[in-house]
């Protein structure tokens, strides 16, 4: 095993080196591209995932890392899940092929300690609080905004953070557009995909559908998995907006085959999804704003297991998720001062039964609401945050979400910012237990003062209490820990189209009854990138390790690092028309990443396909 680490990451260290050289004319420190020098002026980019509103970077307390469609674009995407390995910060999971389940995390937080929403909607599921992270195409999507730590304060139960998906705009300047796109991978990977927008009158609009399936990167995980996208969006007289969202999604993948290590059993999964929302914004008075969101989601989702060795049935477990809300929020904006003030409230069903022996597991429904208010007050080069919620749970009991955070602009090109805060995760609906719960402080610094280079550290504190994982010995008894860690992230300011960067996190977790070591909490992440993009030809070269520090016996393999490449290049392009090829390879050296032996990662293949835009 030592020498196969070493060749690899021999390999892989050589290959980074060898194509920085080959783009060497391009990293001549002579000349500035404009546009992407925007990106790194980081502090005036917009993020709303900290407060459920827009303001900039420096008046944000909280580490929060943007992702724009331009990002998204480099990695020739399949799915949300292909975005989030390549994030300094996050731990991903995948059990499988494209499109099949990952597990995500930030910062060695739980999986179900993480809240993913879209356009306002959360994905996490009732049963286990999970977020299926791969039904989620990487087309539709405009901007990821992603709060690394609590933030109860301003969402509810979001103990290790968020992951907000912006989809793309239905209003554009232009009448019409689309793009059309087909690729073509190995076990015959394909992803077809097709969307339309544009605007009529007042009215804008963006259609999106596709399919993505597989035969299977790994023994039973083919997938075969279709959905569609709408979004509407109605500009009012007073320049107020509403605004109306529909997905549907429909999944069949095999989810587990025990045949790895000696099971006798398999696993598949039949999925049904629907969410739909309406929103309206409008201003009521100078600087004051009011915001309405309905929402209404299901899941159907059928398990059935089986013996390998004669297809003999032994489990069909068969669940039903129905969650429908609303939120409202006031916005007042002054010179100084940026004040929310909301309200959600949630009404959640969940039905699971064993249809193979007829056993009914649970039957249950809960009204949930929370208030919650945050403020943004900026006194000359620093601004002052703090905020608080109040959830009534009913499952969980009563919950109370303070937070405070402040950032200090010391130059500008350098600001310093901190913050604590309480939050908790709900347990599943299938168990009747007190909420995980934690209490965390940060403290970060981001500077461009090094000219053409962008860095930003984090260091954390996470004090979790009645916790427990799955992943643990012994899952049933509740638990209190504590994490430490730090996080570094490094870019390059791309000049000649090129950029470098390098992201690295560090957990120490330990159970605070004795300090002994907690396996499963992933204790190294490193992420590594070299991209290029000249808006003709592009190129996207990433690397990850992550350390799983695996329970023993689980036969987890992670050493060396995961190396993708992907490729693209605009061969036609007349105004709005344009003809592009693409071509990824994934896992170039064979590396083996994975924390357990029944869930192994995908081996070297390659995918290509062409998109056609107009």
């Amino acid at each position: 095993m030592k020498t196969v680490y070493k060749s690899h990451s021999l390999q892989a260290i050589l290959l980074f080196i060898c194509l920085t050289i080959c783009l060497s004319p391009s990293l001549s420190w002579g000349e500035e591209n404009e546009d992407t020098l925007d990106l790194f002026n980081a502090f005036q980019e917009q993020t709303s995932a900290s407060s459920r509103v827009p303001k900039p970077l420096s008046q944000t307390a909280e580490n929060v890392t943007v992702i724009t469609a331009v990002d998204i674009r480099l990695l020739n995407a399949h799915t949300l899940a292909d975005v989030l390995i390549t994030i300094p910060g996050i731990q991903t999971d995948p059990r499988g092929a494209q499109g099949n389940i990952v597990f995500t995390s930030i910062q060695s937080s739980s999986v179900a300690h993480v809240l993913v929403l879209l356009d306002g909607i959360p994905l996490n599921t009732l049963g286990e609080n999970f977020s299926d992270v791969s039904l989620v195409p990487a087309q539709i999507i405009e901007r990821i905004e992603i709060v690394k730590g609590a933030a109860s304060s301003v969402w509810g139960q979001a103990l290790g953070g968020v992951i907000n998906v912006i989809t793309k705009s239905s209003g554009t300047d232009r009448a019409d557009g689309g793009s059309v796109s087909a690729s073509i991978g190995e076990r015959t990977t394909a992803d077809t995909r097709a969307e339309l927008f544009g605007t009529t009158g007042r009215m804008g609009y963006y259609l999106s559908g596709g399919f993505l399936g597989t035969n299977g990167l790994t023994p039973h995980t083919a997938v075969s998995s279709n959905g569609i996208y709408t979004k509407l969006l109605w500009s009012l007289p007073d320049n107020g907006q509403f605004w109306s969202t529909f997905k549907y999604d429909r999944a069949d993948r095999g989810t587990l085959w025990g045949d790895n290590i000696g099971w006798d059993n398999k696993e598949d999964q039949s999925l049904h999804t629907i969410s739909a929302s309406m929103g309206m914004r409008k201003s009521l008075a100078n600087g004051l704003e009011l915001e309405l969101l309905g929402r209404y989601s299901s899941r159907h989702q059928d398990t059935f297991s089986a013996q390998i060795s004669d297809n003999t049935p032994t489990q069909t477990i068969n669940s039903r998720e129905l969650a429908s809300g609303a939120s409202a929020k006031l916005v007042w904006r002054g010179v100084d001062n940026l004040l929310v003030v909301g309200a959600d409230y949630e009404h959640a069903e969940l039905k699971a039964n064993d249809a193979f022996v007829h056993v009914d597991m649970l039957d249950r429904t809960v009204n949930r609401w929370g208030v919650y208010l945050n403020d943004t007050s900026t006194f000359g080069p620093v601004s002052v945050i703090p905020g608080a919620r109040f959830d009534r749970t009913v499952t969980g009991g009563d919950q109370f979400s303070p937070s405070l955070g402040a950032v200090w602009q010391l130059t500008d090109a350098t600001l310093v910012r901190g913050y604590t805060a309480r939050g908790f995760s709900l347990p599943s609906l299938l168990n009747d237990r007190q909420p995980e719960k934690v209490w965390t402080s940060q403290i970060g610094i981001e500077s461009s003062t090094v000219p053409y280079l962008w860095v930003k550290g984090t260091l954390f504190r996470n004090e979790l209490t009645n916790v427990r994982n799955l992943r643990n010995l012994d899952s049933s008894i509740p638990e209190s820990r504590v994490a430490k860690g730090a996080e570094l992230e490094v870019r390059t300011t791309p000049l000649y189209n090129t950029s470098v960067g390098a992201g690295y996190t560090f957990t120490d977790s330990i159970h605070a009854s004795d300090g002994s070591k907690v396996y499963a909490d992933p204790r190294h992440t490193v992420q590594l990138a070299l991209r290029y993009d000249d808006k003709t030809y592009r190129g996207a070269l990433t690397g990850r390790h992550i350390y799983w520090n695996a329970v023993p016996g689980y036969g987890g393999q992670y050493a060396g690092l995961i190396w993708d490449l992907h490729l693209g290049a605009t061969l036609i392009k007349r105004e709005n028309n344009s003809f592009e090829l693409f071509f990824s390879g994934h896992n170039l050296f064979n590396g083996k990443q994975y924390q357990d032996e029944i869930a192994p990662n995908a081996s070297r293949w390659f995918e290509g396909g062409v998109r056609v835009n107009f």
